[in-house]
């Protein structure tokens, strides 16, 4: 009984303090104390009418958002630091209770790097509409490590009315739950070559799908925004896949079946050239990827990964100036 009385205490003091760090990130953000990036000021700060002239399905709800203004008072990107680093602080949440790590100041000590890390800074200060997608689609991470289908529908609908990412991440969670539990009684060295089987035929058909759907005969490759991670991302990728063979965990659930076939298809985005996307897609997904690499490690061994891995982003956030592009 002690121990479910401890495990409450954590959960609603780690609540309280989501909020409370995510409100105090939201006002510093908001107040420009980050810096805001090309596409704030090319965008978002010059109002819904500008911008929901560009607005299509897909993007409608995440303009709205970002570009909300009352009484004259621009609360649209205080909104989106807001979701995304609440969005973030729960992720991560959900990833150390599948370890059973319930410390509240190891839970904090990730919780507010993470948030001021590239994927964060980034989407909360510039990519805003990618950010409220990206939001989303941690809700519906984490609703499917829950097995809470009704909610995944709804977060996901709004990932979609936020960005056409959002409609490509939900498309592939709702994959790997299909599949997921069409082969679950399956042995496990079956479900290797299964999944490897659609993890391949999901990237020949993204492949010809991108190529057909993006791009002419006028087509010239998209760049990188800022530093060239696409070796390390694929890198990323192909660990994934090549661990797989040997870590049972790497595909035992619907969410980490989701990231195999990221590893898959993210692949195809930047072979046929879409290396701004590609990027983009990665950033939306790394902090998921993260969390979720080393935890067939045990406890001790995991916080350590998360402390390092995490720091090291944070200063290769700082080192690629990303607290600068208010100046660019």
């Amino acid at each position: 009984m002690s121990k479910k009385l401890e495990n409450k205490k954590y959960f609603i003091l780690s609540g309280f303090f989501i909020w409370s760090v995510s409100i105090i990130f939201a006002l510093l953000n908001g107040s420009g104390f980050y810096g805001f990036g090309i596409d704030y000021y090319g965008a978002y700060i010059k109002g819904f009418e500008w911008s929901i002239a560009r607005a299509t399905f897909f993007n409608y709800f995440s303009y709205w958002i970002a570009t909300l203004t009352i009484n004259n008072f621009y609360i649209g990107v205080y909104l989106v630091a807001l979701v995304l680093s609440l969005s973030t602080g729960f992720l991560i949440r959900s990833y150390l209770k599948l370890k059973q790590i319930h410390s509240l100041f190891f839970f904090l000590i990730i919780f507010i790097i993470a948030i001021h890390t590239w994927p964060i800074i980034m989407s909360s200060s510039n990519a805003m509409r990618q950010g409220l997608a990206m939001s989303f689609m941690f809700l519906s991470l984490i609703s499917t490590i829950q097995k809470n289908y009704y909610y995944l529908i709804i977060f996901s609908f709004i990932s979609i009315l936020s960005h056409l990412s959002g409609l490509f991440f939900t498309t592939l969670i709702f994959i790997a739950i299909i599949t997921y539990e069409m082969f679950k009684n399956f042995s496990g060295t079956s479900k290797i070559f299964i999944n490897l089987i659609i993890g391949i035929s999901l990237f020949i058909t993204s492949y010809y799908l991108l190529k057909f759907f993006f791009l002419d005969e006028n087509f010239k490759p998209s760049r990188i925004i800022a530093g060239d991670f696409r070796a390390h991302f694929v890198l990323i990728a192909f660990i994934y896949i090549f661990f797989s063979f040997f870590f049972k965990s790497m595909m035992a659930s619907p969410s980490n079946l989701f990231l195999y076939y990221f590893s898959f298809v993210s692949v195809a985005f930047l072979i046929v050239g879409l290396n701004w996307q590609f990027e983009r897609l990665w950033m939306m997904v790394l902090i998921p990827y993260i969390m979720f690499f080393g935890t067939f490690l045990d406890n001790i061994s995991y916080k350590m990964y998360l402390i390092s891995i995490f720091i090291l982003l944070f200063f290769l956030t700082i080192y690629t100036g990303m607290y600068s592009i208010g100046l660019t």
